[in-house]
């Protein structure tokens, strides 16, 4: 072999070497929408912060993956997912039967309960007969949406909306009597000093078993084996290294 023939195999090995160098650092691309403080958010300066971007941030770098995260509309997640367009989807996304039909979770990483919100001068309870004929807002298509639809059924009218930013938009304006959500996105909205001198939880957290027992995961695209393991072992590696219970800390204190 000439030494032109042994220069053109060098550089056909360096292609190679580099193409697979670069299918190994293909960023993972994790999609949510970033609208429920202290989950996911986006600050002033445009970066997405909150509880599940900072334990998806240690798992991707136990599992040393880069992760970029999209901001996307709700309704778009799991169809975008199953597209191939994210390679996670994620924002306090309950473990559901219906879900499991569509995209494949990791195991749980948060334990979900679900809070109302009403103007402190409303003198709720939350039985059926107490929200007879009442408005309450909740994001569609989540599992807030489907307890309501399930405990409270036409008693009440339900109305759902893209992102529960625009629910808090209606109970401010009195187009709606309260707002149903994730507990501590509910909390941490009405502890804003706008808020708390006019509105608070009603009742207890709900902890409805049938909704929120699976707790939340992160999903991946159905048959994505070999992503969902990696998920997990990030999961289970910041557990045992103490990060997992930090993050809880900054977010939701000790308790």
């Amino acid at each position: 072999m000439n030494i032109f023939n042994k220069f053109l195999c060098f550089l056909m090995a360096c292609s190679f070497t580099s193409a697979i160098l670069a299918a190994d650092v293909k960023p993972l691309i994790l999609a949510t929408e970033a609208t429920y403080p202290p989950f996911e958010s986006v600050n002033n300066q445009g970066e997405m912060i909150g509880f599940d971007i900072d334990i998806l941030k240690a798992v991707c770098s136990h599992i040393q993956r880069t992760c970029k995260f999209v901001n996307q509309p709700w309704d778009s997640l799991i169809p975008g997912l199953r597209l191939g367009k994210f390679d996670v989807i994620f924002g306090s996304m309950n473990i559901t039967e219906e879900r499991l039909r569509q995209v494949d979770f990791t195991q749980p990483y948060y334990t979900s309960t679900g809070t109302f919100i009403a103007a402190k001068k409303q003198h709720f309870s939350l039985t059926p007969q107490s929200l007879d004929n009442k408005t309450i807002g909740v994001q569609g298509s989540t599992t807030y949406d489907y307890y309501l639809q399930d405990v409270y059924g036409r008693r009440v009218r339900i109305n759902r909306y893209g992102s529960i930013q625009d629910a808090f938009l209606d109970l401010q304006s009195g187009r709606i009597d309260l707002v149903f959500g994730d507990t501590p996105i509910m909390i941490s909205w009405a502890n804003e000093p706008a808020n708390s001198a006019l509105y608070a939880p009603v009742g207890d957290p709900v902890k409805d078993e049938r909704f929120f027992n699976k707790g939340d995961g992160f999903a991946v695209k159905k048959g994505n084996k070999e992503l969902l393991d990696q998920l997990n072992k990030g999961l289970e590696a910041i557990k045992a290294d103490g990060t997992y219970q930090k993050i809880i800390h900054q977010y939701f204190g000790k308790s």
